[in-house]
């Protein structure tokens, strides 16, 4: 009872029109602070989480979660194959492994453009069950042939069916006229071309089966790498370093060639600690929104309880104890905070959709990776930035609370 009697009398001091219009306007410019500050950390934390996601998406779209590789470039033999496996079908959290040919080759299609791109030779049969994305799976091909990006396809003047010429160095040589003879050279058609996810991939890779893979190869070769899947609620980082430890420990034991288990986050660690430093920083910078605001909101709850000091003496002299008028200037403060917090949350969610809707961003894919930039909420962060600063707000208003308690009844009668 007590507390919705100090909530009534709360509700009616902010909107009391006995109030000056200085300290009305005081009071509405602390909720538009604090919806300023709430929506600009909303909407920057959702479109950095959205742009960092989607590279990260693009990045692993074609690439599994691990690889096991040799140190030093050294391909796999059947035994190695067999060694890694061994200790791979075994461990908790991997679903499965699959040989991958990795080679750096020429290719040559119908405008005579000739270019280097990288080959990565992959099982169809099994690949796609172990990245964390859909472009492989979507394929759902095992034709002997090459997928290619959209602009690599551009540039060689291809599309699907036409066929390209692959040739690698590996069995180079000259001949005594001084011409560099290439004996590897094949003619594969092109099984389809796909958006690969980011422009160094669509400009410079190719798929093919492992068939056409190996023939690129001047020596039978059963692998340059393994890739690993593994389950969703498996951490790839925990994981390649156990996985490591023990082919470490099996290697020094002289029971296997050594090899390295790498996550693929790890590769591109430095990216995305860039990515986080960045998020921080700015996320720091638009904080400083929301201290101004609090400052604001301590003004405005300062002179509501000056304003209202007679009130407040007639309230303790009809028993009212001091535990209610606390709570009073609590609840104003938690009013202003929560009408802020929620203004400022509807105006970032809808801002947020209404441009990835109606308004996306367009940004040049060869410089960010990605030619859109998306804004995705996150439930979590949202309630942690609207409860903290409901909290910050009910902080604010501890010392105009304290100053309400020390007013002597009779002197506020007396002298208000």
């Amino acid at each position: 009872m007590i507390t919705g009697l100090a909530a009534r009398i709360a509700w009616r001091q902010i909107l009391s029109r006995s109030n000056s219009g200085f300290v009305r306007t005081v009071s509405l410019l602390s909720i538009a602070g604090i919806a300023i500050g709430v929506a600009a950390l909303i909407v920057l934390n959702s479109f950095m989480d959205g742009f960092s996601g989607t590279i990260m998406r693009n990045l692993s779209s074609i690439s599994p979660p691990m690889e096991v590789r040799i140190p030093g470039g050294q391909a796999f033999g059947t035994l190695e194959v067999s060694q890694a496996a061994e200790i791979l079908s075994r461990w908790p959290g991997i679903t499965g492994y699959s040989r991958v040919l990795e080679k750096t080759i020429v290719i040559a299609g119908n405008s005579g453009d000739v270019a280097g791109v990288r080959m990565r030779g992959i099982d169809w049969d099994s690949e796609p069950d172990l990245v964390q994305g859909t472009r492989l799976s979507n394929l759902e091909t095992s034709v002997a042939g090459v997928v290619l990006g959209p602009i690599l396809a551009e540039r060689l003047g291809v599309s699907e069916g036409d066929e390209v010429r692959l040739a690698s160095t590996d069995a180079t040589r000259f001949s005594s006229m001084g011409r560099l003879l290439v004996d590897t050279i094949l003619t594969v058609p092109v099984a389809a071309v796909v958006d690969l996810g980011i422009e160094e991939y669509n400009s410079s890779m190719l798929l093919t089966d492992l068939g056409t893979a190996s023939g690129m190869f001047g020596h039978p070769v059963e692998a340059t790498t393994l890739s690993v899947g593994i389950s969703e609620d498996s951490d790839p980082v925990a994981t390649a370093a156990a996985v490591t430890e023990v082919m470490r420990e099996t290697y020094i034991t002289g029971g296997m060639e050594y090899m390295v288990c790498d996550a693929f986050i790890s590769s591109h660690r430095n990216l995305f600690a860039a990515l986080g430093l960045e998020k921080a920083g700015l996320t720091i910078v638009l904080a400083l929104i929301g201290v101004v605001a609090l400052l604001n909101l301590l003004s405005a709850l300062t002179m509501i309880a000056i304003e209202h000091r007679r009130d407040t003496g007639v309230l303790r002299s009809m028993g009212a104890t001091p535990g209610m008028i606390v709570a009073t200037a609590l609840l104003q403060g938690g009013i202003i905070g929560a009408g802020g917090a929620l203004t400022g949350t509807v105006f970032a969610v809808g801002t947020t959709l209404v441009i990835n809707r109606f308004f996306p961003i367009r940004l040049e894919s060869s410089v960010y990776w990605v030619d859109t930039l998306p804004g995705e909420l996150q439930p979590l962060l949202i309630a942690a930035i609207t409860g903290i600063t409901l909290v910050a707000c009910l902080a604010a208003a501890v010392f105009p609370a304290l100053r309400a308690v020390r007013i002597s009844p009779s002197q506020a009668v007396r002298y208000e």
